[in-house]
């Protein structure tokens, strides 16, 4: 949800909530405000009797009396039930015949010597069509205004946070590579002009880092490559020296694989640096067929170290994916390494090139590293610890930045790798 819908939708639901409230409580109290004016008025009208009784000389005089005033009926004292104070009570309109609420106030007097309660009644029918009138105008006038402010509020604070879209914006679209500032115009709030230099230095400070992370990472393994070349080439040197015993050779051999491991370890390191630097951008159709093909040439003679063999199958045509060449080949090469590795001499490596999928699958045990920790750099098999680490971080750095998804199970004694695209 957009942080402008969220504040809007807990805006609206309070003014909801109250206009829910505040009708019924509308109405209690204007009902409460028309019954206190109508008992009011009854009570005004019950100290006119006295007046009244007075000029009544005879039973013509009463019954005339009763004629006159639709509002008020005179009873025997003895017939009916005495209530003091004001009540309420549906009877039917002398005018109209119709069933109407009406507030009625009882009032004792002596007339010609007789004991009478007279009832002054007053039809609440005019005062709750009023109130009726009023909440209906009430409602109207709470919809319209939470209508209006439901609108006003939308786009003016559309307009406020316009300026913090541009900068989600520009981070979204931000290129490290880039060598272009970021375009963020001035606004007229202070905070986000404030927001917008702390983004643009952030920008700076990244690009710096980014640039002198590159130039180490790259100085770094330019300048271990020198080194390591010389000492690989003194030690071939060295071992074709005669008067070498067998103890003497052994160690130099150790020492030149040692350093050969050493040597494939700041390759990867520096691909895995460029790959997480995004210097590989070139995507282009590219042949998986084709790509398989050669890393199981290249292998061919590791292979053939330990009498195994990388079988290719499911090749019946050319499967062609949007890639970068040089980091599916990597992606490849880093898993057929990793099957050779952990199989037995003699054992057959399958490569199947299926139209959305890649499938390693090699005889041997089961890799013995937690699922999650298996494509982190150095996590090595505790059987095996001739590998650098770093293959299968590598593997997954290609698949994140190609878009793929690569995964590992353990089937029939065999270990499955799949790598999965669109």
């Amino acid at each position: 949800m957009k942080l402008l819908n969220y504040t809007s939708a807990r805006y609206l639901l309070f003014a909801a909530i109250l206009l829910l409230i505040s009708i019924p409580a509308l109405y209690i109290v204007l009902n409460k405000v028309f019954i206190n004016a109508i008992d009011k008025d009854l009570y005004q009208q019950s100290n006119e009797i006295p007046a009244y009784v007075s000029v009544i000389k005879s039973e013509r005089d009463l019954a005339l009396w009763m004629s006159l005033d639709n509002d008020l009926e005179i009873v025997n004292a003895d017939s009916i039930a005495y209530h003091p104070e004001p009540f309420t009570e549906k009877k039917r309109n002398r005018s109209n015949g119709e069933i109407e609420n009406f507030r009625i106030l009882q009032k004792r007097t002596n007339i010609l010597g007789k004991d009478y309660v007279v009832e002054i009644e007053s039809s609440m029918i005019e005062k709750e069509d009023l109130i009726k009138t009023i909440l209906w105008i009430q409602l109207s006038l709470l919809c319209l205004l939470l209508v209006g402010w439901a609108f006003i509020n939308y786009y003016i604070n559309k307009k406020i946070w316009r300026p913090f879209y541009k900068i989600v914006d520009a981070l979204k679209d931000f290129d490290i590579d880039r060598k272009d500032a970021v375009s963020l115009s001035k606004e007229k709030i202070i905070e986000f002009n404030q927001l917008n230099v702390s983004v643009r230095q952030l920008f700076e400070r990244v690009r710096r880092s980014y640039a002198l992370q590159k130039e180490f990472t790259e100085n770094a393994s330019h300048e271990l490559q020198t080194p390591l070349a010389a000492l690989k080439f003194k030690l071939e040197l060295l071992l074709q020296e005669a008067n070498l015993s067998q103890n003497q050779s052994a160690l130099i051999s150790d020492m030149y694989r040692i350093i050969e491991q050493l040597d494939e370890l700041n390759k990867n390191l520096l691909l895995l640096s460029k790959i997480e630097n995004g210097q590989f951008a070139a995507i282009e159709p590219t042949s998986v067929t084709e790509v398989v093909e050669g890393v199981r040439n290249e292998l061919a003679f590791i292979a053939a170290s330990k009498q195994q063999h990388v079988l290719i199958t499911d090749t019946n045509e050319h499967i062609f994916i949007n890639a970068n060449r040089t980091l599916l080949k990597a992606l490849v090469k880093n898993l057929v390494l990793n099957a050779l590795q952990y199989s037995p001499p003699g054992s057959e490596i399958v490569v199947s090139v299926r139209t959305k999928q890649l499938i390693i699958a090699n005889p041997g045990n089961s890799i013995e590293i937690a699922a999650d920790k298996l494509f982190d750099r150095f996590s090595k098999n505790t059987a095996h610890n001739n590998g650098s680490g770093l293959g299968l971080a590598i593997v997954k750095a290609v698949a994140d930045t190609c878009n793929m998804k690569v995964g590992y199970t353990y089937q029939s004694r065999r270990n499955v790798f799949k790598v999965d695209w669109e």
